[in-house]
């Protein structure tokens, strides 16, 4: 019999639980380091958005409506992080909830990539969101989380975007 891989050993060198106000600072710094990885590496943007998003989540985590989870090492070290933000939903057929759970800022540490941290973090919000009664969870992927999305039962959907921040509009909008 073949002795077990490093790898799986290394899976459950970690715990996942709930991030709280107090853990604000990683939440941020997890965030940053998932805009870098993205191509995003300009200092005073990257300082802007942590500014913004610190603010943003210190207040949306007292209220609720941000959920965060953290894995860490048995000594306390926060190795990977993800949150759930309750992005109101306006209301329409076929869909009987007005807020829609929405995954975001998902980030693993360089060194514990492939281990299983950001498995096990979506498996918890997944998990957090049946219930609690969702019937869907929503996200944006980057190329790097493709593949683990996709694998866990994610699929595709088309959204369209109008960056308004152009100097003109096309003269003809075609409302078909």
């Amino acid at each position: 019999m073949n002795p077990p891989k490093r790898a799986s050993r290394l899976r459950q060198e970690f715990l996942v639980r709930h991030a709280s106000l107090r853990d604000l600072e990683v939440l941020v710094r997890h965030r940053r380091g998932m805009w870098e990885d993205v191509g995003i590496r300009t200092k005073s943007a990257l300082d802007e958005a942590d500014r913004v998003y610190r603010r943003w989540a210190k207040t949306e985590l007292k209220k609720r409506n941000l959920l965060g989870w953290i894995a860490e090492t048995s000594d306390g070290v926060a190795v990977g992080s993800g949150c759930i933000w309750l992005q109101p939903r306006q209301p329409r057929p076929n869909h009987k909830e007005h807020v829609q759970p929405y995954l975001l800022s998902m980030y693993t540490e360089p060194r514990f990539r492939r281990k299983g941290v950001a498995s096990r973090i979506l498996k918890e919000a997944v998990n957090w969101c049946q219930k609690s009664g969702y019937s869907s969870l929503a996200l944006h992927a980057s190329r790097y989380g493709r593949r683990l999305y996709s694998r866990r039962g994610f699929t595709r959907n088309w959204q369209m975007r109008l960056n308004l921040e152009q100097k003109s509009l096309p003269d003809k909008i075609d409302l078909i």
